[in-house]
């Protein structure tokens, strides 16, 4: 009897302890998630024009919007600026003109080049500095250029 007792407690532990990793693999994630959304402090000057006058040229140089847009899903761009836009980050509908009246110092592309491969260097009203600051990293020069010529799309 006392067999039967052990036995029947043993999927009760069973749930438990996949529980208690589910909770465990979900802090570390939310955890990487939060240290990976940090970003670089704001500069103390404004970036101007001319910073990146020759950046964003060699950048567009040849750009496909069509390889944007995949770029964009598989950096899953839409998380933010689509699913919770208005809320996490600005929507993408419209962003070209937007992007064109923003900072008046800096071009369209330009704007689109800063708020990727900068993003804190300037923020918009009422969101947060949440997006993640190290995409001048990840994404070659190429790559930021497809995601632009997509972005003077929408």
């Amino acid at each position: 009897m006392a067999e039967a007792d052990s036995n029947a407690q043993r999927p009760g532990m069973a749930v438990t302890i996949t529980i208690a990793l589910l909770v465990l693999i979900a802090t570390v994630f939310a955890g990487t998630f939060v240290v990976a959304s940090r970003s670089k402090p704001i500069p103390s000057t404004p970036i101007g024009a001319q910073s990146y006058e020759t950046e964003v040229a060699i950048t567009l140089a040849g750009a496909s919007a069509a390889e944007g847009e995949t770029l964009i899903e598989s950096f899953q761009c839409s998380v933010c600026h689509i699913l919770g836009a208005e809320r996490v980050a600005p929507r993408f509908d419209g962003i070209a003109e937007r992007a064109s009246a923003r900072r008046p110092s800096l071009t369209g592309p330009q704007y689109l080049y800063e708020s990727i491969a900068h993003p804190g260097a300037y923020l918009v009203e009422g969101y947060a500095n949440a997006m993640p600051a190290n995409y001048a990293q990840r994404m070659s020069l190429e790559e930021i250029g497809h995601i632009i010529a997509y972005l003077l799309r929408q």
